[in-house]
């Protein structure tokens, strides 16, 4: 006998939250949604799950005396912290996990999922007291052990990373060096809940992902910020603005590195702006550093225009798009021209099939929404009398699809719509040699696509991301004009 498919609980019930409601009545519906929950969670619907055990709480929240019900309103805390565990929104997990522990001091479950949602946000010390507490009850549960040493080794790294780049100045100033560190994780906690509001309804990394990605990308920063400083610090002061053999020799070499742009020197903006490099400490030779930091100084000014850029940016993004429409009055205009220009006989019912595919050819548009986590920094830099305009950016861009079948048609029956995100992984001015912008660019999809038009979004974003190439093409051309 085939098992009945699961149902949610009746919409009324949903209608009737805000009712009066005897107490047999509100612990009946409340457990209902516990159970609609647990359901849903099990098919992986966690956002229906989430829905549901909230709902249930809510119930709970109406009886006038609910101290006799606060285990059960425990557990719809401990269920909804492990959904949104799963929907990656670990603020939230955070605070269910609180409320279920608050209405219950011996909910296991809570503790340990408290300490996963403490754990992705970087909360290490926080997440290591949860596990702390509950290996006191039990010193062998596999899953907390696990999550013991994924937490030791972040303190760990943490540790190691502070003293690399402070040496043993903190340990000779006593608690210090505890300070600083924690107040070094806290921004980065704040920087993940950042990054984690802006993926709101998309594809997340947890903690130790995004964690990976920042380093790598700091790394990255880290190695042109070097290379940039050798260079530099290696040229000889030149105070005239006539170049060279050998300024010619410098821009044609940096240019062959990657995408910079080079400018003429203008009399009207002011090259004696101050530097704003920031040097990471080093042991290095005093007397040496010293005069690298004369050379620098004297051959790179920079003017600052992170602003204007990223307003500019946004603006040229925003046009983007595309979109293909047939003509309303012969929908096989431009089928048949394509087989016209290929010189294909066709007999009657060769054309007649030609037309009914025709036919099916449809009204489609990729256009944004709005650009989103738009950061990174740009500069124009006055090196020798030469300007050098300096970019580095990342950004999301929301996506509204569109598929229409029967376009002529006043009631649009069969008008599909998405959602997706055209990431932009990195627009700077060191492109790597070879690549194009859409090297850079994933999709990510908020919405499910029909299995048949799969391959037709794909190409039609393909077409969508080398408009949005053309358009970062467009930006730059400005940007050298300032």
């Amino acid at each position: 006998m085939s098992e009945k498919p699961f149902e949610s609980p009746d919409e009324s019930m949903d209608e009737n939250l805000d009712a009066p409601a005897s107490l047999e009545e509100c612990l009946s519906k409340a457990s209902t949604f516990k159970s609609a929950g647990n359901e849903f969670y099990k098919l992986s619907k966690f956002k229906e799950a989430s829905e549901s055990y909230n709902d249930g709480i809510t119930w709970i929240k109406k009886m006038n005396n609910i101290e006799p019900h606060k285990e059960l309103l425990s557990v719809l805390y401990s269920n909804l912290c492990a959904s949104y565990l799963e929907l990656f929104e670990y603020g939230k997990a955070r605070e269910s996990a609180n409320e279920a522990i608050t209405n219950n001091k011996n909910n296991v479950k809570a503790y340990y999922r408290r300490a996963q949602a403490l754990f992705n946000i970087g909360s290490f010390e926080e997440a290591l007291s949860d596990c702390n507490h509950l290996l006191e009850i039990d010193k062998s549960d596999p899953n907390v052990n696990n999550l013991l040493r994924k937490i030791n080794l972040k303190l760990k790294q943490a540790n190691q990373q502070q003293k690399k780049a402070f040496g043993g100045l903190f340990d000779k100033v006593g608690g210090l060096y505890d300070d600083r560190q924690l107040e070094m994780q806290n921004k980065k906690q704040t920087k993940y809940e950042e990054y984690v509001k802006t993926q709101e309804g998309e594809e997340k990394m947890d903690y130790e992902s995004w964690e990976k990605y920042e380093q790598e990308q700091e790394a990255k920063k880290e190695l042109e910020r070097s290379k940039k400083a050798k260079e530099e610090g290696s040229k000889k002061v030149d105070e005239t603005p006539d170049l060279d053999e050998e300024d010619e020799r410098i821009i044609n070499e940096t240019k062959k590195m990657g995408y910079c742009y080079f400018g003429k020197k203008k009399d009207d903006i002011n090259t004696n702006l101050q530097s704003n490099h920031t040097i990471t400490p080093q042991p290095v030779n005093t007397n040496s550093n010293m005069e690298q930091s004369k050379r620098s100084i004297s051959s790179w000014n920079s003017q600052d225009m992170t602003q204007w850029c990223k307003k500019t940016l946004e603006h040229y993004l925003l046009q983007s798009n595309y979109q293909n429409e047939p003509k309303s009055q012969d929908n096989s205009q431009n089928i048949l021209q394509m087989f016209n220009e290929i010189n294909l006989d066709l007999d009657g019912n060769g054309l007649a099939k030609l037309q009914k595919l025709a036919g099916m050819i449809y009204k489609s548009s990729v256009k944004p929404s709005s650009v989103e986590a738009l950061e990174g920094d740009a500069q124009i830099a006055f090196i020798r009398g030469t300007r050098r305009y300096l970019f580095d950016f990342s950004c999301n861009i929301n996506l509204d699809i569109e598929i229409d079948t029967d376009f002529e048609k006043e009631v649009k029956t069969q008008l599909s719509k998405y959602q997706g995100v055209l990431v932009l992984k990195e627009i700077s001015s060191e492109r790597e040699s070879g690549k194009t912008w859409t090297d850079y660019m994933s999709v990510k999809y908020k919405s499910n696509l029909k299995p048949e038009h799969q391959e037709l979004v794909k190409d039609m974003l393909n077409k969508f991301k080398e408009n949005v190439s053309q358009k970062i093409d467009q930006f730059l051309t400005h940007y050298q004009t300032q």
